[in-house]
């Protein structure tokens, strides 16, 4: 009930000059940060749309504003920024926001207008903060990957797997790759049809109700077009994904939430992409600065569990030679070798073959892939390879839940669900 009052405000029938249809979007939330973004558009929602061509809201030129305060201190703004926004960045707008207290709960208000004295077209949001190091916190959270604007009956309101999420009340979310892919259905020719492949989606009903309240963190993958047409460039795609994102400056991050999560999010593809040899050959899957951020912040965690987020599978790299993240198989050993000295980590992937659980032989590293965000999107894979390296599959979409308890015998439970948000498999990853 609470979701479909939600999406009953989303679409609001009062006129405004301008309007938020693409929402709001509450990123690399930490203890005491946290990033928010928007994007204003000419119309309050997305109103007309068709399968090949339509969707997407025309952006709109003018002024946001975006105050933050606590939910217990209504009255006290905690800060407030005004910006203008053009077509030059798509007419998006993102703000960080420092000095917030840590496992406490934000209201985010955005206020959009084409002129300054315009009555204001209003959009909330809410949020709580990552609990601190120190604190003893049980922690869950979703993650998913791989989404299409074509895929599946989905079109009018988005994919399921997002009010599915909602009723699991988790504290984050991953998009674990694939948010939106630059080379299908149809490739981005330039940087406008990628931007449109941005808006379209996010303008979805169920893709705002979720990220108006979800703290979430992103991923890029090698959804990109170069090789099938050089006139829009890997360079080029990375900069309209960091545009249309809450993000921080660097495309790797770590994020603690309490005692026992931390989390790690790497950018392996984009590297790779950047990473050759003169043959073209990869020579490995992080560059020196990133394997050196690695090492130095997973080494000095003490978080129980240190969950490793990959768009590309890490047991996988050795198995073939297909594509950048397989190239070289010692990279793939020097990884997991790493990985697997550490304490209480584990590996999610955000592979697009469909579910499954896998261990790798030599150093019994595990990983978890989440599958993609809906059943269209799930690709074919050799039943051979399959069976070499994966113990449990399901070639079908959905997301994966995470949930770690408090408390000093803590567990972590790992579930798959269908784009349903029905459980179909449960694991218990044992320190």
């Amino acid at each position: 009930m609470r979701y479909l009052l939600l999406l009953s405000y989303l679409f609001s029938a009062q006129v405004f000059a301008v309007g938020f249809a693409n929402g709001l979007k509450i990123g690399e939330v930490r203890a005491a940060s946290a990033v928010v973004w928007t994007r204003l558009t000419q119309e309050v929602k997305q109103e007309k749309w068709d399968q090949l061509s339509g969707g997407a809201v025309p952006g709109a030129a003018g002024f946001i504003t975006m105050v933050l305060w606590k939910e217990s201190v209504s009255d006290k703004p905690h800060s407030k920024y005004l910006g203008y926004v053009s077509g030059e960045d798509d007419f998006t707008f993102q703000c960080r926001f420092d000095n917030l207290e840590p496992y406490t709960k934000y209201i985010i208000e955005l206020e959009g207008r084409k002129d300054l004295s315009d009555t204001p077209f209003i959009l909330r949001g809410e949020f709580y903060t990552a609990p601190a190091a120190t604190q003893d916190k049980a922690v869950a959270f979703t993650v998913s990957a791989y989404q299409s604007f074509l895929a599946g009956n989905e079109l009018e309101y988005g994919h399921q797997i997002y009010p599915s999420m909602s009723e699991l009340n988790a504290n984050f979310f991953v998009q674990a790759g694939g948010a939106v892919c630059f080379d299908r259905p149809t490739v981005s020719h330039d940087i406008a049809a990628a931007r449109f492949k941005w808006n379209r989606i996010y303008a979805l009903p169920y893709f705002r109700a979720f990220h108006q309240k979800m703290p979430s963190y992103w991923l890029s993958d090698d959804c990109w077009p170069e090789q099938k047409n050089k006139g829009f460039t890997w360079k080029q795609g990375r900069e309209v994904w960091r545009e249309q994102l809450p993000m921080s400056h660097k495309p790797y991050r770590t994020f603690r939430w309490g005692k026992h999560v931390q989390i790690w999010l790497v950018e392996g593809p984009a590297v790779c992409r950047d990473n050759k040899s003169a043959e073209g050959s990869q020579v490995d899957m992080l560059d020196e600065e990133q394997w050196q951020w690695l090492r130095e912040t997973m080494s000095e965690s003490d978080a129980t569990y240190r969950i490793y987020i990959s768009p590309t599978s890490v047991i996988e790299m050795s198995q073939k030679k297909k594509n950048c993240s397989q190239s070289l198989p010692q990279a793939g050993d020097k990884l997991r070798q790493f990985l697997a000295s550490q304490p209480g980590c584990f590996v999610i992937s955000g592979n697009r073959h469909g579910q499954y659980y896998a261990s790798d032989s030599k150093t019994g590293l595990e990983e978890f892939g989440c599958g993609p965000a809906v059943d269209g999107r799930v690709k074919s894979v050799d039943q051979k390879d399959k069976a070499s390296w994966q113990t449990y599959f399901r070639s079908e979409g959905g997301f994966l839940s995470v949930t770690i308890g408090s408390g000093e015998d803590s567990e972590a439970k790992l579930q798959y669900h269908n784009v349903q948000g029905k459980v179909v498999h449960t694991i218990i990853f044992k320190r």
